[in-house]
């Protein structure tokens, strides 16, 4: 994997590490996987269909979405998941994997975490505090740039110490197109976004 994927994926490992190690071969009716709460549930099967693609994770993810209510079209997926396939055997796979990853994820957040619409309960409810940190929850499970600013954006007017994450987000970006791919850049990049993270977990 490219630099830009590792610290695309290391909230995920920030957040799910414990839950994806412990759950490899992640089942619905896993009982360690239905006492979950439904936010971290669609995560991880989000994750388990980006970490290590089959046809069991997409299957599991069209399942529990469609149990919450929520249609998808999987076969919109497919290409994404047969190049991913078809990529892994080739010896520059990983300079090939870039523009793919950047795809999957797009595709992965346009399925909104559930904490979005939980915290705007929690705002009608006059619960505003409780509000803003599961909203915030929700800016942690996205995967790109794009969604991860105009989510911060959007709570500015809110939550004006958004903008300060914002600009750190941003800061974090430019270290991580001008980092190099070894391993003292990665390492360096992963600490950097967990400090990053552990500033929405208010």
């Amino acid at each position: 994997m490219t630099v830009a994927i590792l610290f695309t994926l290391a909230i995920a490992l920030i957040l799910f590490r414990a839950f994806v190690l412990h759950l490899r071969s992640t089942d619905l009716d896993n009982e360690k996987f239905v006492v979950l709460p439904r936010e971290v549930k669609l995560a991880i099967l989000k994750e388990r269909v980006l970490e290590t693609p089959s046809e069991k994770s997409l299957n599991n993810l069209e399942t529990f979405l469609k149990s919450e209510g929520i249609e998808v079209d999987m076969e919109s997926y497919r290409p994404l998941y047969t190049e991913q396939l078809k990529l892994s055997g080739k010896e520059n796979a990983i300079a090939l994997d870039n523009d793919l990853y950047t795809r999957e994820a797009a595709w992965m957040d346009a399925i909104e975490p559930f904490e979005f619409a939980e915290a705007l309960k929690l705002k009608e409810e006059g619960k505003t505090e409780e509000s803003i940190q599961t909203y915030l929850q929700g800016v942690l499970r996205y995967y790109s740039d794009e969604k991860i600013e105009s989510s911060l954006e959007a709570i500015r007017p809110d939550y004006p110490a958004a903008q300060k994450m914002l600009d750190d987000y941003k800061a974090l970006e430019v270290l991580r197109d001008e980092s190099l791919a070894d391993e003292a850049s990665i390492e360096k990049l992963a600490k950097a976004k967990e400090a990053w993270a552990k500033e929405l977990c208010i």
